[in-house]
This record gives C-alpha cells, sequence and structure tokens, in this order.
C-alpha cells in the first residue's frame, strides 16, 4: 500500500503544529464531570491468563472501497484483542488494542503490511493506566483523537457501576481525560463512536448480544435511547450521504444501515463470513474513517 508511506510523508510536515499548540475547540477539562474516570497506576506487565481472553486472540486488518466487501484480510498483531483504528497526526492509520501478553491499552502504526508497535497508551500523564479495555478511536477534523473506553474494569463487583469515559489526544498516544460520558452497569461493553451530520453524536455498546444506543449533543455526555436485537459489540460510522453504518457480531460480522439519525435499521449485509482466515471467533470490528481499511478480531 504505497499510498500509506505517501501520506505519512505529506502530513509529517503538519505534526509540530498539532503538537505545539491545542485547537480553539479543544475542551476546558474543567466543564464536564469525570467522576468514575480516575487514572490508576497499573502493576508490572503480564499475560491475561484466561483460556478465551485477549492473550489468545489476534488484530486482523483488510482493504475496503465500501466499508461491506473485504479484500485480502491479514493478521498484524498476536496476543492482542478489541482493536479500533483512526487515521493518526501523520496521516497513517493508528490501531488501539488490549495487550493480551501485557494488559493495558497498546497502541500500533498500520505500515505497509505489517504493524510497528509503538508502545502502551498514557491517560494524564499515567502510562499504562490500569481498568482501561475497549478502547474506541475517532479523529476529529481539527486532527486531535477522541478516544473513548470502559474505565474501572477489573473482578465482578455486585451492584458495581462503571464509567466510559472520553479522553483526547494531539499525537494519539498520550491523553487527556475530558469527561465521562456515560455511567453503565457492569455487562455493558465495547463502546463506539460516530459524529452525525447535524453535529450531534451517536454511541454504540454492547449488553451481550444486543446493542444499546445512546446520544450526545457534544460528544462527551451522552444518555441511552434504545436497545436493538441485531447483535453486540458494535461499530458505528457515519457515511459519506448522512446514513449510520453499525457493525454488529453475529454469525461472523453483519451491517446494518440507519437513515434516520440511529432511530431504525436495516440489515446491509455480512461483510465478514463465519470461518474466515479459518478462525473460530471474528468480532470487534472497526471502520477506519479516512483509509480504507476494516480492522477487526480473529481467535483460533
Amino acid at each position: 500500500m504505497p499510498i500509506l508511506r505517501t501520506a505519512h510523508l505529506l502530513a509529517v510536515f503538519v505534526v509540530a503544529a498539532l503538537v505545539s499548540c491545542r485547537s480553539a475547540e479543544t475542551p476546558d477539562l474543567g466543564l464536564y464531570d469525570r467522576a468514575g474516570c480516575d487514572v490508576r497506576v497499573s502493576g508490572p506487565g503480564g499475560p491475561i491468563t484466561d483460556p478465551n481472553g485477549p492473550y489468545y486472540h489476534q488484530v486482523a486488518v483488510a482493504h475496503t472501497t465500501d466499508g461491506v466487501t473485504l479484500t485480502a484480510p491479514y493478521q498484524i498483531l498476536d496476543h492482542a484483542s478489541v482493536p479500533d483504528g483512526a487515521v493518526g497526526p501523520d496521516g497513517l492509520p493508528l490501531i488501539y488494542y488490549v495487550n493480551g501478553a501485557d494488559g493495558p491499552v497498546w497502541v500500533a502504526r498500520l505500515l505497509d503490511d505489517s504493524a510497528n508497535v509503538i508502545g502502551p497508551i498514557a491517560l494524564d500523564g499515567v502510562s499504562r493506566p490500569a481498568g482501561v479495555v475497549d478502547p474506541d478511536a475517532t479523529r476529529l477534523p481539527d486532527g486531535r483523537i477522541r478516544l473513548v473506553y470502559l474505565s474501572g474494569f477489573g473482578p465482578p463487583t455486585p451492584g458495581a457501576q462503571r464509567a466510559f469515559c472520553v479522553a483526547e489526544s494531539l499525537d494519539g498516544v498520550r491523553f487527556a481525560v475530558v469527561a465521562r460520558a456515560l455511567w453503565v452497569p457492569e455487562n455493558f461493553t465495547d463502546p463506539s463512536l460516530a459524529p452525525l451530520p447535524d453535529g450531534s453524536w451517536l454511541m454504540a455498546l454492547s449488553m451481550g448480544q444486543q446493542t444499546v444506543l445512546a446520544r450526545s449533543s457534544d460528544g462527551y455526555a451522552f444518555a441511552v435511547y434504545d436497545t436493538v436485537n441485531v447483535g453486540g459489540v458494535p461499530e458505528v460510522s457515519t457515511l459519506a450521504d448522512g446514513r449510520v453504518r453499525m457493525y454488529v457480531c453475529r454469525n461472523g460480522i453483519e451491517s446494518y444501515l440507519s437513515g434516520d439519525r440511529g432511530v431504525t435499521w436495516t440489515r446491509e449485509a455480512t461483510v465478514v463470513p463465519p470461518g474466515t482466515m479459518g478462525k473460530r471467533i471474528l468480532c470487534d470490528p472497526s471502520m477506519v474513517r479516512g483509509a480504507s481499511i476494516f480492522v477487526f478480531k480473529t481467535a483460533n
């Protein structure tokens, strides 16, 4: 994919400007409630030994021109799970994932046919923050990366609440926590954000095999408005014509379309059929806007 390297060369000249100054649209960190988003320091890294967990997962990517038809999927990372991607400030895709060999959320830069691992993300100056999983990245118009994630992940605690939190970054690695997007019960996971044409934001999140939908006027504070029985572990992406596509894990990975800002959904296609790449599990979809790249998780 020579186009990725070309984009890198063209965009590298603007990186210094992005890093040296914050956009006028960057939020005032004091305006939003961050309760539930406290950043905790993690202990020494090590494999996540759950036999069904991230250590036994892989990250795969495929090319796509329409977001539905994939070409030649291939593995880029091992011992890696719940991936998501966004174009970074240098013009190359960044892949965020839970590192099953180390624990925290890491980030890698996608090159022509491989992944160049950068390392763990930092939140509020804390590298390898504990209890952070299920990253979802969105590139904003000014080049910032908005990351929504599940905070406070750990052993189950009866009646406990967790939070989906929003953080932002100029370089895609060092993030500042901005807001709590939503309080959630323990069975809610895997948030995904998409900006809508009217300036509002849509969030899709997983409740087992169902998808819960929430809205926000600013992309920071969300309210749940619906639950749909189409599958779980969703990814939402806004199309050029204003419609929203939602990918879900069911019979491989399927896609649904909405022309009314996420009120109603119509099944579109099977995007990743069962058995693709000879894998048992195909899930955690991510459409990387601006890169024609589709990312997903596999397991043997």
